[in-house]
C-alpha cells in the first residue's frame, strides 16, 4: 500500500488544558504498579506528530517493560526505574499537531502504529516513520491491535521464514496475539496452514483460515505432523531434536519465543538451538520484529482489503489498564486486548 506523501504542515492552536489522563508507573512489579493520574501532555520535537489516542492494544513487550523481567529487557527499558513513566506500545488515533519537519501527516490523519512508550495516555508523540494511514473501513480498536502482533507475524513468516504460495507452514500457539496474525498472514501469502491451540479455541482459529486444525491436549504435533517448509513457533517449548521432525529436508524453525529464564529470558536456550540446527540443512532461527513503516503500510493493506481482521477478545477503559495487563500475563488470551479512549 503506497503512503500518501503530505507537505501541509499545520500546527493548530493547542488546547486549553495542558494535562491529560495517563497510565503512569514509577518502579517495577506487577500490573498494580500501574496508576491513573493526570499528567503534562507531550509536545512533538520538529520530527513529530502529536496523536489524540482512539485505542491502544497490549503485548507481552508491555509485559515485560512493566515487570522489568526478564532482567535482560532493562537493557531497553530502564536499569532501576522505568526509562518511561507511560507505557504502552501498539496505538491508533487522530493526528493533533505535527511539527515543522513532517512531510507524511497532517492534522486530522487518522493512523496507527507501533510507538515504543507512551501510547496508555490520551495524547502521545511519535516519529512520523513509525506511523501508517489507517484504512477507512478499519476502527481504531482494530488498528490499534495491529503493529507489534503483525509485523512479528509478517516478518517472521515472509522474511525469516522465506515463506511462498503452495508451501506448507506449521503454526505453533496460533490462537493468541502474533498466532493469531499468522494465520490469515499465511492465508494472505497462498500458504497451506496448520495451526496449534487448545480445544476451545479450534473453531476459532478454523475460523480465521487454517486448513488443519490440532488440538495439543489431545495430540502432540511433533509426533503427527510432517512435511512442513516452515514452523513458527509462538510457544518455543519444545526442543530443536522433536521440532526438526515436523520439517522438510530445507525446512526453517522461526522462533519468536521461549522458556523463559529470571536473567536472559529465552535467549540462552533459543541460541543453543540455533547452534544445533548449524550442523545439517535444517534450519532453526530466533528473531524480533524490527518496525518497518513500509510493513505498517502492507498491513494496512491487507486490512483494507479484508485478507486480515485482527482478533480481539476483551476491550477495557484507560483506568482498567492494569486488569488488562495482569489478564495478558496469565497467558491464555484469545487474539489481542486493546485499550480504548
Amino acid at each position: 500500500m503506497e503512503m500518501e506523501t503530505r507537505h501541509q504542515v499545520t500546527t493548530p492552536t493547542a488546547p486549553a488544558s495542558k494535562k491529560m489522563r495517563a497510565i503512569v508507573q514509577e518502579r517495577y512489579g506487577l500490573p498494580d504498579v500501574l496508576e491513573l493520574s493526570d499528567v503534562d501532555r507531550p509536545e512533538p520535537d520538529d520530527h513529530q506528530v502529536r496523536i489524540q489516542v482512539r485505542a491502544a492494544s497490549l503485548n507481552m513487550y508491555d509485559w515485560h517493560m512493566t515487570t522489568g523481567t526478564p532482567l535482560l529487557a532493562r537493557i531497553q527499558a530502564g536499569l532501576r526505574n522505568p526509562k518511561h513513566a507511560v507505557a504502552g506500545a501498539d496505538v491508533a488515533g487522530v493526528v493533533e499537531i505535527v511539527g515543522g519537519s513532517v512531510t507524511r501527516f497532517a492534522p486530522g490523519d487518522e493512523v496507527f502504529g507501533f510507538v515504543g512508550a507512551g501510547a496508555f495516555a490520551e495524547y502521545v508523540c511519535t516519529e512520523e516513520q513509525r506511523l501508517a494511514l489507517k484504512p477507512g473501513n478499519v476502527t481504531f480498536e482494530q488498528a490499534a491491535a495491529t503493529p507489534l502482533a503483525g509485523v512479528t507475524a509478517l516478518e517472521g513468516l515472509r522474511d525469516v521464514g522465506g515463506l511462498q504460495p503452495g508451501q506448507r507452514v506449521l503454526i505453533n500457539g496460533a490462537s493468541g496475539g502474533v498466532g493469531t496474525f499468522a494465520v490469515q498472514i499465511a492465508k494472505s501469502l497462498g500458504a497451506y496452514v496448520a495451526a496449534v491451540c487448545s480445544t476451545g479455541k479450534l473453531d476459532l482459529v478454523r475460523s480465521i483460515g487454517a486448513d488443519h486444525v490440532i488440538d495439543y491436549t489431545r495430540e502432540d504435533f511433533v509426533d503427527t505432523e510432517r512435511g512442513y517448509h516452515v514452523l513458527f513457533d509462538n510457544v518455543g517449548d519444545r526442543p530443536w531434536s522433536e521440532t526438526r521432525g515436523v520439517l522438510t529436508a530445507e525446512g526453517i524453525n522461526v522462533t519468536v519465543t521461549g522458556p523463559k529464564h529470571p536473567w536472559m529470558g529465552p535467549v540462552r536456550r533459543l541460541l543453543f538451538r540455533k547452534v544445533l540446527s548449524s550442523f545439517g540443512s535444517q534450519r532453526m532461527t530466533w528473531f524480533t520484529a524490527h518496525m518497518k513503516q513500509s510493513d505498517l503500510e502492507f498491513l494496512a493493506g491487507l486490512l483494507a482489503s479484508g485478507e486480515v481482521a485482527p482478533v480481539i477478545e476483551a476491550t477495557y477503559p484507560l483506568e482498567k489498564t492494569a486488569d488488562a495487563l495482569r489478564y495478558l500475563g496469565e497467558g491464555h488470551a484469545l487474539g489481542k486486548l486493546v485499550i480504548t479512549l
